[in-house]
């Protein structure tokens, strides 16, 4: 005589019902995690990408060296501290062409002054 390892009652419908439930809700949320993940794969390889054609331009590319900004007036340390700064906020390579005054757009500049300042006035009632 065998005996079964599930009933072939109520009972064991009941017991291959709840193993049927908790094997396709560890199935499910095994695929849930797999679908969770493909986006996650699509920015490492688009990192990836970007970083290959980084490295291909860089090979590619000669670097031309930067004019000399010590041939101006500008004291060498003025300009250490401006190329200080701008390494501070300008994450990478950076080269400083020019440093001088500029002369243009002086009056542009006047009108905006002048704009900003009569927008605080308070508005001028007629006849007082």
């Amino acid at each position: 005589m065998t005996t079964a390892l599930i009933p072939d009652t109520l009972q064991g419908a009941l017991i291959l019902s709840l193993i049927d439930f908790l094997l396709s809700f560890v199935i499910i949320s095994f695929i849930g995690l797999l679908l969770t993940g493909f986006p996650l794969l699509n920015r490492v390889a688009a990192w990836l990408d970007t970083r290959r054609k980084l490295d291909k331009v860089k090979v590619t590319t000669p670097q031309a060296p930067a004019p000399s900004v010590t041939s101006q007036d500008t004291p060498e340390e003025d300009i250490a501290a401006i190329m200080a700064a701008v390494a501070a906020v300008i994450k990478g390579e950076h080269h400083i062409l020019h440093i001088g005054p500029t002369q243009h757009g002086a009056n542009w500049v006047a009108a905006g002054r002048q704009a900003q300042h009569g927008s605080h006035q308070p508005p001028r009632v007629p006849g007082r």
